[in-house]
């Protein structure tokens, strides 16, 4: 049985039981609690609880968008396929048409496999690093928070193969922060970092050809850095990509024990 829930207080014995598991924990749980406890605060969020019997199976947080037919999990918490398969069931039967992504534990072969029999396509296994001291190596380039007189470079120079497009950023001021990286007027780098939270992230970090390896990813990390303070600051590595690694512990970023994830979506 599925029941939309409006409040996790009668399932903290089932977080804590699943949470415990390192096979079975949630990664983005892991990462910040309150991707849980303050999701049914928000708007576009819906949390189900699966049972069989008195027993449950099954907790699913949810961002539903209709208007861009997308939805994301936030929580996945279970401890039986037949969790998914019934929750996944009803998504099926409420959003056809709707892109699914999901960002899960590698080690939750419950959840792998039954995304992979829905042809689900998977990236590579990430792992979460955190920022936890100051460096010694800095260089002098300008970093500056994005104004009006480099906006429209940084529109031309986004990722546009992504969900938060330039203009998608600009609109969530509340969520983002941008800085640039600036040589002779002309923008080279940039990066979009949350500032909300407790916890934040750099959601994309670009420098262009010419001038990578030459510390302009440092800096634009150290900028956000000092402006993120007090709140921590945390990055989503590839673990196969030892460059990327490189480059952030170079800023003084750690791995986070407990937390890779792997990203997977498919369309209904």
């Amino acid at each position: 049985m599925i029941t939309e829930i409006h409040s996790f207080e009668p399932y903290e014995g089932f977080i804590g039981e699943i949470s415990a598991n390192p096979m079975l924990a949630d990664p983005h749980f892991e990462y910040d609690r309150s991707n849980l406890y303050d999701a049914l605060k928000k708007a576009n969020r819906k949390a189900y609880a699966v049972a069989e019997g008195n027993r449950v199976i099954g907790l699913f947080v949810w961002l539903i968008i209709p208007e861009e037919k997308y939805i994301e999990l936030l929580i996945g918490l279970i401890k039986e396929e037949s969790a998914i398969c019934e929750m996944l069931s009803l998504i099926e039967d409420n959003y056809a048409g709707y892109q699914l992504d999901f960002v899960i534990n590698p080690r939750n072969r419950l959840f792998v496999n039954f995304l992979k029999s829905k042809h689900a396509r998977f990236e590579e296994e990430q792992q979460w690093m955190v920022w936890e001291k100051e460096t010694a190596t800095h260089h002098e380039h300008e970093i500056i928070e994005l104004n009006r007189d480099y906006e429209a470079q940084y529109i031309e120079q986004h990722n546009k193969d992504t969900y938060w497009t330039a203009e998608k950023v600009l609109e969530a001021k509340d969520r983002f922060r941008v800085f640039v990286a600036v040589c002779d007027g002309k923008v080279v780098g940039y990066m979009d970092v949350t500032h909300c939270y407790e916890k934040n992230e750099p959601y994309d970090l670009w420098v262009e050809p010419a001038y990578q390896n030459k510390g302009y990813e440092q800096s634009l990390l150290r900028a956000a850095i000092e402006r993120n303070k007090p709140n921590q600051m945390m990055v989503l590595v590839d673990i196969g990509n030892k460059n990327e690694i490189a480059m952030y512990a170079s800023a003084g970023f750690v791995p986070a024990d407990g937390t890779n994830s792997v990203y997977a979506t498919y369309r209904l």
